[in-house]
């Protein structure tokens, strides 16, 4: 199933959101969890995936591109959480580029292997559907 590359684009930056939401929401609860701090590091890699996937052509730069939304979304919540009166690794908005720049760099390799899973697989999948439609099976030509 193929849709725009602005849909798929929007997909995977929704699913990237909805990661950090999660987890800035436990952080307000004070709750921790590994699963959403595993959810946190691969969410970036499912939204790459999700975009190289579904997206018709520029598989492997769009979904790298997901590195960026998931970076400025660490930085951005980790301003709002310390703003909110919580204590965080990187203070201030100097921590927050840091952290952006540092995000950055470690999401473009998620988003990397992500992407790379997602076309693959995208284009094992058109294979599998272009080889069903041309085989029409023995003593079936026409």
């Amino acid at each position: 199933m193929k849709i725009s590359i602005g849909k798929s684009w929007a997909l995977g930056t929704l699913i990237v959101l909805a990661v950090y939401g999660a987890w800035f929401a436990s952080l307000q609860a004070k709750v921790f969890s590994e699963i959403l701090m595993l959810l946190l590091w691969g969410g970036p890699i499912v939204g790459a995936f999700t975009v190289a996937y579904l997206s018709p052509r520029h598989k492997i730069l769009l979904g790298v591109s997901m590195a960026l939304p998931a970076s400025i979304l660490a930085g951005a919540l980790n301003l709002a959480y310390e703003s909110l009166g919580n204590a965080v690794d990187f203070p201030g908005q100097r921590g927050g580029m840091i952290l952006v720049a540092v995000s950055l760099a470690y999401n473009v390799v998620l988003c990397l292997l992500g992407s790379a899973f997602g076309y693959f697989l995208s284009r094992h999948v058109e294979s599998d559907i272009t080889s069903d439609t041309n085989d029409k099976g023995p003593g079936c030509s026409p």
